[in-house]
């Protein structure tokens, strides 16, 4: 009998974990032909970027190479990028190649989608990769160096001025370990600063923040933002970045040097070009067992696949957990398939909620039970640096929370080619 070709699209949380779990749930016996492609060999745990970004992990540390994958000797990796997926041929174009399937996963994700600025100057800065990170932590740096030189307190004020588009679960964790870098890492170090001159903004284009929040940890996240510090702007949009200034809803003008745009997402335009009905960003639709319709073989999974909350009839939001537990699905429906056993449908559930407010913070809820601040936060440490992948990366980033606590955060501005 021909080995079954299983091809798997993107090392991000929905393609690593897929294969992780159908590595670890293979018997002894079987041996499929199971191929993972992404444009780069390492899966990025994307939930830590914002910590990355503001110098309280080492970017490196949130980066696992997939050929030390456990049971790497079953499956094979090929560092390409996709071209195409044809579907009906039931094949994908690389770089490197062609490579026919009999089952595929297409998890290439999700790029910032920008589409709404009219105008975008080069201090706005998305966080999506690891060089997205340092490019941020980066420029804050530089901007405290700039700043600690001006003379002038309108420009200085201006050049302290840090706007966060977006205020979902990515954009309130982000704002809130910008205000712990520059109000209580950065600013000590930079004497000739006055802390007055610092503002920090989040614009929100509903009428709350992390809407698919509980209500009550949603009201303790805003009053926390809004205590540190942090203007919050609701029912408002970035309509325009230009020099030294950015626009709100095309009237306001908001003096400032950095826009970090955490506001919404499109995906990867491979999924969108495929020959099949998508959403408006995308998104590919898929039944109850995360299977494409009309498509058998072919799973949606992550931030590709458009799979509506029984509750709010609404597609589920991009969130790490969710892609992890979709990818325990797939990963079984397509072994049950080949073993002509039964699939499992996949059930969404919101009974935990998680979300880091900063270094000392955060909110929780499992069910009836809610936690806040510094419990939270260790629940959140604990949660996170079990899902990262490999022992040593775990190790490593307990270690620089641990250090970042004891020593401080890092400030070093470290040159890139752009940058120069």
């Amino acid at each position: 009998m021909n080995k079954k070709k299983i091809l798997i699209l993107g090392s991000g949380f929905g393609g690593t974990y897929t294969l992780r779990h159908m590595i670890r749930s293979l018997k002894r016996n079987e041996n499929p032909d199971i191929t993972m492609i992404s444009d780069t060999n390492f899966a990025l745990f994307s939930p830590l970027l914002h910590e990355a970004a503001m110098g309280s992990i080492e970017p490196r540390h949130i980066a696992y190479p997939i050929r030390k994958l456990q049971g790497r000797s079953r499956f094979n990796f090929v560092q390409a990028s996709v071209d195409k997926i044809d579907l009906g041929g039931r094949k994908v174009i690389t770089t490197r190649g062609t490579f026919d399937y009999d089952y595929l996963v297409p998890a290439l994700g999700s790029f910032p989608d920008m589409s709404t600025l009219k105008h975008r100057e080069k201090f706005v800065f998305t966080l999506k990769t690891l060089l997205d990170a340092i490019l941020i932590r980066n420029h804050i740096i530089d901007v405290f160096e700039r700043a600690s030189m001006e003379k002038d307190q309108k420009r200085q004020q201006e050049l302290l001025t840090f706007v966060v588009a977006g205020g979902g679960y990515t954009g309130v964790q982000l704002v809130a370990e910008l205000r712990d870098f520059v109000r209580v890492s950065l600013v000590k170090f930079y004497r000739s600063i006055n802390p007055k001159n610092i503002r920090i903004m989040l614009v929100e284009a509903s009428n709350k923040i992390m809407s698919e929040l509980n209500p009550k940890l949603g009201a303790y996240s805003m009053k926390h933002l809004m205590n540190t510090g942090v203007e919050v702007r609701l029912n408002s949009r970035v309509t325009s970045s230009m020099e030294n200034h950015i626009e709100l809803n095309e009237e306001e003008i908001v003096p400032a040097n950095t826009l970090l745009w955490v506001a919404g997402g499109i995906i990867n335009p491979r999924i969108a070009e495929m020959d099949i009905d998508t959403d408006s960003i995308g998104r590919v639709f898929v039944d109850n067992n995360l299977e494409v319709n009309g498509f058998p073989g072919v799973y949606g999974v992550g931030d590709c696949a458009n799979f509506e909350n029984p509750k709010t009839h609404q597609p589920m939001p991009p969130r790490a957990h969710t892609a992890v537990r979709q990818a325990k699905i797939v990963a079984h429906n397509i072994l049950a398939d080949i073993r002509g056993k039964s699939k499992k449908p996949y059930h969404y559930s919101q009974d935990a909620e998680i979300v880091s407010l900063g270094s000392s913070k955060a909110i929780f809820r499992y069910h009836g039970l809610r936690l806040y601040g510094l419990p939270a936060r260790l629940l959140w440490l604990s949660a996170y640096s079990t899902l990262t992948p490999g022992r040593y990366n775990r190790m490593r980033i307990i270690g620089d929370w641990v250090w970042s606590k004891i020593f401080g955060r890092d400030i070093t501005y470290l040159p890139m080619p752009e940058q120069k």
